[in-house]
């Protein structure tokens, strides 16, 4: 438990902060921000800003271990 918030059981994972990756990488796996596109509709984008517009971005269960993420981060 963190903060009060339950555990989603996969360590290091944060059900309440996304984790997901970024096009054909399925294997880094970065720490997800809501965004707006220019027409106010919400969409989960890199923190670290990777990836190309268009890119399908796809939620995960996993631990974070791209290094832009945790740098951003601070671990």
């Amino acid at each position: 438990m963190k903060d009060g918030r339950r555990s989603a059981g996969v360590m290091g994972v944060d059900p309440v902060d996304p984790v997901g990756t970024v096009g054909e990488d399925v294997m880094t796996v970065h720490e997800l921000r809501w965004r707006r596109d220019r027409h106010g509709a919400l969409f989960l984008w890199p923190k670290c800003g990777a990836g190309r517009r268009g890119e399908l971005v796809t939620e995960w269960l996993r631990p974070v271990n791209c290094a832009d993420c945790k740098a951003l981060r601070g671990t």
